[in-house]
């Protein structure tokens, strides 16, 4: 009892079908080499970038919100330079991560030409 649709032999490779494989394989390899991906930047570098966004993030709004809190329990304003504060602090956290991915950025861009 044979089953036809699993044969036991596969068919043989005939040297025309193989002289066409290692003729794509040939043009393959030359394909490869002209189009080689550029180097990558460390993952440490854009993990300590992104660190680095985060704590400029959350050390200006710590410390608007602690200024603007001393201020108002000083000048007994409450909550006016608390808040205002706060809002400086996150666009000023804003401003200086933009800058630092700004950087990042040129950085990457530079390495990433050729010669460069």
């Amino acid at each position: 009892m044979g089953d036809d649709r699993f044969p036991s032999k596969q068919r043989d490779v005939t040297d025309g079908d193989r002289k066409r494989l290692d003729d794509l394989d040939g043009r393959l390899r030359e394909a490869r080499k002209g189009s080689e991906p550029p180097a990558r930047v460390s993952n440490q570098r854009e993990l300590g970038v992104a660190y680095r966004v985060m704590v400029e993030m959350f050390v200006g709004v710590g410390v608007g919100g602690f200024l603007g809190w001393w201020l108002d329990a000083w000048l007994g304003t409450a909550p006016i330079l608390l808040v205002t504060l706060i809002l400086l602090g996150f666009a000023a956290g804003g401003l200086n991560a933009y800058r630092a991915i700004r950087t990042y950025s040129e950085g990457v861009e530079r390495n990433d030409r050729p010669g460069g």
